[in-house]
């Protein structure tokens, strides 16, 4: 196996693209039953019967270190050096990050399994990085960046699960699909990519007032590797400037339908609560109110312990030359 790599870098993803392929993952989501709360379809003010002892905030981040080709005799496998940190912090009466994760990964597509790679980073330690490699079934970079985000998404899931427990409540960044159970975490999805709302059950969220939440609803999407089904809410964290479309100052939370309605209310109103109390400010945070205060300092962290990216790419290159030296 030898490992070439893509001179571009990891942020711009890679030069190379594999001809001919699609992304062929079809995802759908599909409103089933337009309200499951009882009452009127008009915004909510949440109003919880009691609120945890300790919020946790679940969250990651990731980068593509370099973009890589791996050749096998006459055979060619697009891959990546990648790495991600994934982290919890905890508010009570004080906030403290609690839990860090660092991983590296060697992802080469085509279903091609090699070798872990060992790279000496330059970082001042003698101890080396450890990129494991994992294959992936798919071919484009695209893939190979997904295949890099589910075991990060993974990796923040078995996070929230260990810090779960009673008074806790634990706030994921991103929806729930690869939560299997019905635990209780609740999903906080930042980014508006599809609206599950349409027609008139859409006009709710432009009178959402800062704090209030839209009624329950359910869905259910799937896509090609799992399925799910959720309930959830808009919640509005900030009003709109004039100059600002109606869809800005929103979240949407979510929970796994196995906890039923009304533990689902319960939990979603407690979870509105605090993710309004915990919403950044502009200008200061450049994704407020969205992004909440205690998760700009986990990232930053996170960001510190996976390394400076450009002695991590250097000892990347380094590992190769020696590798095609000692060929030599």
């Amino acid at each position: 196996m030898r490992i070439s790599l893509d001179p571009w870098g990891g942020d711009y993803g890679s030069q190379m693209t594999a001809p001919g392929e699609v992304d062929s993952e079809v995802t759908t989501a599909q409103v089933i039953g337009r309200q499951e709360e009882e009452g009127p379809w008009k915004p909510r003010t949440p109003n919880p019967s009691a609120l945890p002892e300790v919020t946790t905030i679940i969250d990651g981040v990731m980068r593509v270190d370099a973009p890589a080709v791996v050749s096998d005799e006459d055979r060619r496998y697009l891959a990546i050096f990648g790495s991600y940190a994934s982290g919890a912090v905890q508010v009570n009466h004080r906030v403290a990050i609690v839990e860090e994760s660092i991983n590296r990964l060697f992802v080469v597509g085509g279903g091609y399994s090699g070798a872990d790679v060992h790279v000496q980073a330059g970082n001042g330690t003698k101890t080396p990085l450890v990129y494991r490699n994992i294959s992936s079934p798919e071919s484009t970079p695209d893939d190979l960046r997904r295949a890099l985000m589910t075991e990060m998404r993974q990796t923040e899931i078995d996070i929230a699960r260990k810090l779960s427990g009673p008074e806790h409540l634990v706030l994921a960044d991103g929806n729930l699909t690869f939560l299997a159970d019905s635990s209780s975490i609740v999903g906080v999805i930042k980014t508006i990519q599809r609206l599950y709302l349409t027609g008139k059950d859409a006009v709710i969220l432009e009178k959402l007032k800062p704090g209030d939440r839209t009624p329950l609803f359910r869905f259910s999407g799937s896509s090609k590797n799992r399925s799910f089904e959720v309930y959830t809410c808009y919640l509005r964290l900030a009003e709109p400037r004039p100059i600002e479309h109606h869809y800005a100052g929103l979240v949407r939370l979510e929970v796994k339908v196995g906890l039923g309605v009304q533990n689902a209310v319960e939990l979603l109103d407690q979870a509105a609560v605090k993710v309004v109390a915990l919403a950044s400010r502009a200008p200061k945070d450049p994704r407020a109110p969205q992004n909440l205060i205690p998760v700009g300092g986990l990232e930053r962290q996170l960001r510190h312990k996976l390394g400076d990216p450009q002695l991590v790419r250097r000892g990347i290159e380094r590992e190769l030359l020696d590798r095609r030296n000692r060929e030599a």
